[in-house]
């Protein structure tokens, strides 16, 4: 280490950060790189996908108010 970033508890002035940079652990997926499963469906798969989610994340006894015949 140089003598200027040395540690002493008498320093009056804070030290500059230095950034810390691991080359090859960017995280980082830009749109369009990678094919995604979600990517291959139609809209109607996503349709009816979004529709079973829903329909499974409500209560159960929303379905017994819901149908009426």
């Amino acid at each position: 280490m140089s003598g200027e970033h040395e540690y002493s508890a008498t320093r009056r002035t804070k030290r500059v950060h230095r950034r810390v940079v691991l080359k090859g652990t960017e995280n980082f997926d830009a749109d369009g790189v990678k094919l995604e499963p979600s990517d291959k469906q139609t809209a109607s798969q996503r349709s009816d996908d979004d529709d079973r989610r829903i329909l499974g994340e409500l209560p159960p006894h929303w379905a017994v108010f819901s149908e009426k015949d």
